[in-house]
């Protein structure tokens, strides 16, 4: 019942936005076969997705289905980044790059010509996009391979199973519109194996975890002890988790690192009381244990 609703609010969302548009929707779908049609983010929404993606210097922002060109002018124009915005509409290229160089960040844009299901946009840490739902799933594989700590921020859609990390509502004038932020995960999940000194001895230890996009679960094996690890957020390609020895009151252990391919790097922190004490954390994946974290 709760999907039937949301299929019917989004029907009458796209009804009143389309209506606004209806002459040049229906030129853009004689010329070429758009995916989404085009419809023009509201400035007020773009505050909030920029936001979102919270530009910084060095960073690289594509906007998929770029329209008119809006949201990529006004991130270079805002925070100085080189942006590129990708759309199959010649139409929407030619007015973009006018409308560039008429906000004068010709020189930090670039706006491609292209199908966003053939196009390479590896090289982006924040994504922002206006399309569909279905056009969000079909894109939702290949934006789970970015690097891990992208930003995604959509406007008005989701990406069904993967929770958004934020999300706010943007009202202009009758319409209530929604932005989404997603920061993409590292795949975490399969077996780690590493050594940790517990107490005068090493102890050998392996990590089971099982992921679902950001969220993962899993057991800690530290020798012959076996220790439950609940559901913990892995940030970008960050994670952190902690864990109550047994057979003890206070001594908690805190694991946290970065993951960079099969190898995680961190520290272990050993917390007993009021005294704490750490070491380098390294643990390496067995091959072959990564699983789809799109489930």
């Amino acid at each position: 019942m709760g999907k039937i609703i949301k299929t019917v609010l989004i029907l009458i969302g796209l009804y009143f936005l389309l209506a606004s548009f209806p002459a040049a929707s229906h030129l853009q779908a004689q010329e070429v076969h758009l995916d989404v049609p085009f419809v023009p983010t509201p400035y007020e929404v773009i505050e909030d997705m920029l936001r979102f993606a919270d530009l910084k210097k060095g960073d690289v922002l594509y906007d998929l289905g770029c329209g008119d060109g809006r949201i990529v002018i006004e991130a270079a124009r805002r925070a100085g980044i080189r942006a590129v915005g990708i759309d199959i509409d010649p139409e929407r290229i030619r007015e973009s790059r006018e409308n560039a160089r008429i906000a004068g960040v010709d020189h930090l844009v670039e706006f491609r010509r292209a199908d966003i299901f053939q196009s390479d946009f590896s090289e982006a840490t924040v994504i922002t996009m206006y399309l569909l739902p279905d056009v969000n799933i079909r894109l939702r594989p290949t934006i789970l391979s970015l690097k891990p700590g992208t930003r995604i921020v959509s406007h008005q859609f989701d990406m069904d199973e993967w929770q958004a990390d934020r999300m706010t509502y943007v009202p202009v004038d009758l319409y209530v519109h929604t932005v989404f932020l997603w920061i993409v995960p590292a795949n975490v999940s399969g077996l780690w194996d590493w050594n940790l000194k517990l107490g005068t001895k090493k102890t050998d230890c392996r990590l089971e975890i099982n992921q679902s996009f950001q969220y993962f679960s899993g057991k800690l094996y530290l020798g012959e002890q076996v220790l439950s690890i609940p559901a913990t957020k892995v940030e970008g390609p960050r994670l952190e988790f902690s864990v109550i020895l047994p057979d003890t009151t206070d001594t908690e252990l805190v694991f946290s690192g970065q993951v960079e391919g099969d190898r995680l790097t961190g520290t272990v922190t050993q917390i007993q009381g009021k005294k704490n004490s750490r070491q380098p954390w390294i643990a390496v994946r067995r091959p072959g244990t990564a699983a789809p974290i799109d489930h």
